[in-house]
């Protein structure tokens, strides 16, 4: 495949807008791109303009190599964004794009290396498996589904193609979301004494839930994720100054390790809410949005253990731009490690999640999984979104290799 043509793959993934849904669109691209190559695939439909996509080359057989990213994307403003944020372009050495990180990026680099393996004929003993997903920003709908149809049970290794750049991460957390409503009673802010301040209240039950959890937290430490978080994401309530609010919401993040994990953030979330409505006028509601367990898989496997041998000369004629390297100085200071090393490719954790907890729900620990992308994870949900070109490019050649490594 020429190089104008991995481009024109590219180009047309980010011009389709996925913000929250409307996968179909674009998985119906792939399918057909897929199909002029001679390679069959299916797309789930979800229903809601969603869809999920798997296509195979191979023996059919085991072992089972699963390979897999998510076609959606985050919101965007349009106005902030130096460029469309649905065109692909170029400029320095950079691609810029909504998902040319998160992760569409990574799924063109899936695509064009599958393609290419199919074309050259490379002899693979076993399947090699692409699952594309709808979701995964959100709700997990795609990998959910997959999990529940069992797209899993007879696969033995899973990679995601998530932003990563020249390191690889073997665990991340989980994460458990809620959308804490507050009811109060409006009255004039003259006489505050008549109504019940939702505002006021939702701001102390939250005060209250936070200190719990952090102290938690603090007390059952991860030795390979850290601690559980804690964040107010979302906050909004009241309708004038002059008035006492009766409705306010806020939406939480809870970044979820094994030691406190998602059963026990969430009882203390509920013994939380239980207290303060019975100490309270007013009431608090809670409803989870999300709920999904940490990965913590093996650091040792044959995965990892490829990709650190196949991509270390990629990463040592790695160019950097200047930008690159002060954000790759910030991450060391605030994470404690660098992810523009020249010499050695680090394997980690991470605090993001990814569809693996779904996809490997029967098997959170231990498992031959590894998240490894184009892209620098600091660039994931930023205006003007950019990735590096030399990157994208080493990539595809690296999956290449690893996919013929693997299932030799």
């Amino acid at each position: 495949m020429e190089r104008q043509e991995k481009l024109a793959i590219l180009q047309r993934l980010i011009g389709f807008k996925t913000v929250g849904g409307n996968e179909l669109t674009a998985a119906e691209y792939v399918r057909d791109l897929l199909a002029e190559h001679g390679i069959k695939s299916e797309i789930h439909d979800l229903g809601n303009r969603q869809a999920n996509l798997i296509a195979e080359i191979g023996t059919g057989d085991k072992p089972v190599f699963t390979v897999s990213g998510h076609l959606d994307t985050v919101a965007v403003d349009e106005a902030d964004w130096d460029t469309n944020p649905f065109e692909l372009v170029q400029k320095d050495g950079q691609f810029y794009g909504s998902g040319v990180t998160d992760m569409k990026g990574g799924v063109a680099a899936l695509l064009i290396a599958m393609i290419e393996t199919h074309e050259r004929q490379v002899p693979l003993q076993g399947t090699l498996r692409l699952v594309l997903t709808a979701g995964e920003e959100s709700d997990m709908r795609g990998s959910r589904a997959l999990h529940q149809a069992g797209i899993m049970h007879d696969s033995d290794t899973l990679l995601i193609a998530e932003p990563t750049g020249y390191r690889t991460v073997y665990a991340n957390k989980g994460e458990v979301d809620f959308v804490v409503t507050s009811i109060g009673k409006a009255a004039h802010s003259s006489r505050p004494n008549f109504g019940i301040n939702a505002i006021q209240n939702l701001m102390d039950f939250l005060e209250a839930v936070k200190a719990k959890i952090e102290q938690k937290a603090s007390q059952r430490p991860d030795d390979v994720l850290g601690n559980t978080t804690f964040t107010v994401d979302i906050f909004k309530g009241g309708i004038q100054i002059n008035a006492i609010p009766a409705k306010a919401e806020a939406q939480i993040n809870t970044r979820i390790v094994p030691k406190y994990n998602n059963e026990a953030v969430i009882a203390d979330f509920n013994a939380r809410l239980e207290e303060f409505n019975a100490t309270h006028d007013g009431e608090i509601q809670v409803k989870l949005l999300m709920n999904i367990p940490p990965v913590v898989a093996n650091p040792d496997s044959r995965l990892i253990k490829e990709i650190v041998e196949i991509a270390t000369p990629y990463m040592q004629t790695m160019q950097y731009s200047a930008d690159e390297q002060r954000q790759g100085a910030e991450m060391l200071k605030k994470q404690g490690f660098n992810p523009f090393s020249t010499d050695k490719l680090s394997v980690l954790s991470a605090a993001g999640g990814t569809d693996a907890s779904e996809l490997l729900r029967d098997k959170l620990r231990g498992a031959n999984y590894a998240v490894f992308g184009p892209g620098n994870p600091l660039k994931m949900h930023q205006t003007n979104e950019a990735a590096s070109e030399q990157m994208w490019f080493d990539f595809i050649e690296i999956y290449e290799k690893l996919f013929a490594e693997y299932l030799k």
